[in-house]
């Protein structure tokens, strides 16, 4: 019977990032990209649950700002410049492939709004070392840094240039900012299907991850692993 736990409670595990999924949208909003020339394919995306009190959900938006919330969703950013974002609804995942640590360490301070330099209210004055005005821009700046810091092809240079000046500084150098994040700064990646559910990639999101994956873990335990309650299992 014991055995039968420990399957129960490893399958429950296993399939627990399969439980930490959502039916999204991804949409855009005007005054958070599009500010300057050629900044459409650059910017801010709103991620809204199709079921808003889904606990998950409200798991990950209880971590972010007020000013980074739009219409009850969150705000991120894209990660590959290459893969196109498909109609909505979504199927999203929190899945562990990784984002650099720059990204990371980034995406974590626009989460909590202390991201140096950002300017949160659409049509502000101009970014701290950057140029242009208004939260577009500033979107637009943090968005290329990204692609960049990912490795992406076709980022505006000049644009990426602050953050990834801020990021290089922070971690002491650029390799240091590009290296594996590994689920540092509870930053991942919100890994998006078309339909929801399918095996057709859509456009994968940033997104932060509640007690870095522990939550997700729990909750597969609590699905698969009934019988270690009475043991009063304990985690340490």
């Amino acid at each position: 019977m014991r055995k039968l736990c420990l399957l129960i409670a490893l399958t429950g595990v296993l399939a627990s990032y399969q439980c930490f999924a959502l039916t999204v949208n991804v949409v855009r909003n005007a005054g958070y990209y599009g500010a300057v020339a050629n900044e459409a394919e650059g910017g801010e995306f709103t991620v809204t649950a199709t079921d808003p009190s889904n606990p998950l959900f409200q798991n990950i938006i209880a971590h972010y700002d007020s000013s980074t919330m739009v219409n009850g969703g969150f705000e991120t950013f894209c990660l590959d410049i290459n893969v196109p974002l498909y109609p909505n609804p979504q199927g999203a995942t929190v899945t562990p492939t990784g984002v650099s640590m720059g990204v990371a360490w980034l995406y974590n301070q626009f989460v909590k709004q202390s991201l140096a330099g950002y300017i949160w209210a659409p049509g502000g004055s101009a970014a701290a070392g950057g140029t242009g005005t208004g939260r577009a821009n500033s979107a637009f700046m943090l968005q290329n840094a990204i692609w960049e810091l990912e490795g992406q092809s076709g980022y505006d240079v000049g644009a990426a240039a602050y953050y990834v000046g801020l990021a290089t500084a922070h971690f002491g150098s650029l390799a240091a900012a590009e290296a594996a994040a590994n689920g540092a700064f509870q930053i991942d990646q919100l890994v998006l299907t078309y339909p929801a559910g399918s095996g057709n990639l859509s456009q994968p999101m940033l997104a932060f991850v509640p007690d870095g994956g522990a939550t997700v873990m729990l909750l597969g335990l609590a699905l698969g692993s009934f019988c270690f309650v009475s043991r009063k299992m304990r985690l340490v």
